[in-house]
């Protein structure tokens, strides 16, 4: 994010998190927050109401927000039952003309989910009954995030894969898994973009 916020950048992070608050104090900036938080001041900067799945309804999307210069979505595409076009077509109207939209999600044909699926262990945890963390809905591969950010009118920048959990710290409730975890660690430490457990993808609004 260093080549894209700047002491005037203004930046949007869809899901109030930790991760708010870390950019705050990295960029000494105001960031704002979309989510199921009011609208009301926060900490950073202001919270923005706004269900992710209502995109789906043009006629229900929020036209009364600022325009940013970069928005942030960590961890949350995975989390929405509506098609990506939807979501990522409501974004682009709140990214000014050359903003920038930094997407980082789980990798769905990761190592570990096709060797589970080999064994004949379903990768995916089922559906959760809390409706205010259901889990995951639908993970993608690399083809499928770079042409849904495409589709909606974007110019994809970037696309990394990497490890970014330390897997010994997968179980937050429990010890550190300090074998397989160890482990898991160092096969993922030389396995090629394709097989990573996570992907990051920046991409231009143009249109």
């Amino acid at each position: 994010m260093d080549r894209f916020v700047a002491g005037s950048s203004t930046v949007l992070d869809i899901g109030l998190s930790r991760l708010t608050g870390l950019m705050h104090q990295r960029y000494g900036i105001r960031v704002d927050a979309l989510g199921f938080l009011g609208d009301e001041p926060i900490e950073t900067g202001r919270s923005w109401w706004f269900d992710l799945n209502l995109a789906a309804h043009r006629e229900r999307w929020r036209s009364d927000l600022p325009g940013y210069d970069v928005i942030v979505m960590a961890e949350v595409i995975e989390h929405l039952y509506v098609a990506p076009s939807y979501v990522l077509a409501f974004l682009s109207t709140l990214l000014v003309q050359g903003g920038r939209l930094i997407i980082q999600t789980p990798n769905a044909v990761a190592l570990h989910k096709r060797l589970e699926m080999l064994v004949g262990r379903h990768p995916y945890e089922p559906i959760r009954e809390a409706l205010n963390d259901p889990g995951h809905f639908r993970e993608y591969t690399k083809r499928e995030l770079v042409g849904a950010v495409q589709a909606a009118g974007f110019r994809v920048e970037e696309w990394r894969a990497a490890r970014y959990l330390d897997y010994r710290y997968v179980h937050h409730d429990g010890p550190p898994s300090r074998g397989t975890g160890a482990l898991m660690n160092a096969v993922y430490r030389v396995m090629p973009p394709s097989l990573q457990p996570g992907q990051m993808l920046v991409a231009a609004k143009v249109e």
